[in-house]
């Protein structure tokens, strides 16, 4: 099976922003709905669990939810398929239909926390930019300091947070 995608450079410039939801369930519809009459309206901050946690409610279950921009340097796609297969091997045609540069992501009456499985997937941007960029930097500089043995040390979640840190105040200063 093959997948091909439908997205071009041009394609992508002029495709339209969404306002794009994550919700915790499965609608079984494929259509335009009126989300900023039918559910914009009705999303509140949520004061007494903390800064960005929003609310709201989806067929009378509370949900909680944080808005999240897409790391800088990436840009969120919205691909649809054009067919549906016939079988599980058949070839797939995906197009573009959209971008995004942040979301709402949603839980049912939990608040969004570093545990939720959209957050970390932003965080693994970071992590691999601070990853690939500390591997290389302990490459170069540390081969000829550190024996071997230092160099496959775990790295631990203080020494990635740090390099994360070191990476976002290098970018900023940088031209």
């Amino acid at each position: 099976m093959s997948i091909s995608l439908d997205c071009n450079g041009k394609n992508l410039a002029k495709s339209k922003s969404l306002d794009l939801h994550f919700l915790p369930a499965k609608i079984d519809g494929n259509g335009e709905a009126n989300v900023e009459q039918y559910f914009n309206n009705y999303t509140r901050d949520s004061v007494e669990c903390g800064s960005g946690v929003l609310t709201n409610a989806l067929r009378g279950y509370p949900l909680m939810g944080e808005r999240l921009k897409v790391p800088e340097g990436f840009k969120g796609l919205v691909l649809q398929e054009t067919e549906r297969p016939l079988s599980e091997s058949a070839d797939r045609q995906l197009r573009l239909t959209g971008v995004f540069d942040a979301f709402t992501y949603w839980n049912y009456d939990k608040v969004p926390s570093n545990g939720d499985a959209y957050r970390q997937a932003i965080l693994m941007a970071d992590v691999a930019e601070a990853v690939s960029v500390s591997g290389f930097a302990v490459m170069q500089y540390k081969m000829y300091i550190a024996p071997p043995a230092q160099l496959t040390q775990p790295i631990s979640e203080q020494d990635l947070e740090a390099e994360i840190a070191r990476n976002k105040e290098n970018a900023k200063q940088s031209p």
